[in-house]
């Protein structure tokens, strides 16, 4: 039985320390979201979810990739795969910011613009989000020097942990059951404690009154002798008479 309860309590251990991390890694990521692109930066890199399939087969729609961040500054070469920022309305119709990683399929040297594409896309992105400048781009994910890591399928769970629901189902509400259980265990810790506590007061006052009692004893022993020790020197009827 205390095999189990070990196996338990180090099982929670590493699930509380698995959701500190992620939970830790989605407020990294949600302070270091930069508010002009809408990019996170985190220690250097930016992470993506594939939001289509635009770029399949290499990405599918709920891969997660995580590339380089770059500066406005930054050129790019044909055939480079980036990363750019663009907005889009949501069901309420307010501006959201949405991370795009596409082709570079021509380059405008003198301009200092790029023409991206989907490799799954039957047009380029000219007519949507036409030409891109430097400070468009704010991330690569492959170029002759580089080359990102993509994670498929966890776009969808990243996105799923930024989500409210998500993080209240996967982080919050795993962190109060777990708050409630360690509360459970230190108040039942408490009253084992205090149990032991009162018998261990309980068999010192019974030592304490058998010692009592023994005394008693002895003190009657001692007075029945001694009265028998007085009995014993009065004299007798005839001694009297003599």
């Amino acid at each position: 039985m205390k095999i189990v309860k070990k196996v338990i309590n180090i099982i929670i251990d590493i699930l509380i320390v698995l959701i500190l991390l992620v939970s830790a890694l989605i407020l990294t990521i949600t302070l270091s979201t930069s508010e002009d692109t809408g990019a996170p930066n985190v220690f250097g890199y930016t992470l993506n979810t594939i939001q289509s399939k635009s770029m399949e087969p290499m990405f599918y729609k709920g891969d997660l990739i995580i590339g380089k961040n770059t500066t406005p500054d930054s050129k790019y070469e044909k055939g480079d795969i980036v990363i750019y920022s663009t907005t889009q309305d949501d069901e309420k119709g307010n501006p959201q910011f949405l991370l795009v990683c596409h082709r570079i399929v021509e380059v405008d040297a003198k301009n200092g613009t790029y023409l991206t594409k989907g490799d799954n896309n039957e047009i380029d992105d000219g007519g949507t989000v036409g030409w891109l400048s430097s400070k468009d781009i704010v991330g690569i994910y492959q170029t002759k020097d580089y080359e990102g890591i993509k994670l498929s399928g966890f776009g969808s769970v990243f996105d799923y942990l930024q989500s409210f629901w998500g993080f209240f189902f996967v982080i919050v509400l795993p962190m109060i059951i777990f708050f409630i259980y360690e509360l459970i265990k230190v108040i039942i810790n408490l009253m084992a404690y205090s149990r032991e506590k009162a018998l261990v007061a309980a068999n010192e006052a019974a030592k304490s009154a058998q010692l009592s009692e023994e005394q008693k004893q002895r003190a009657i022993e001692e007075y029945l002798a001694s009265q028998q020790a007085k009995a014993d020197a009065k004299p007798t009827d005839g001694e009297k008479s003599e």
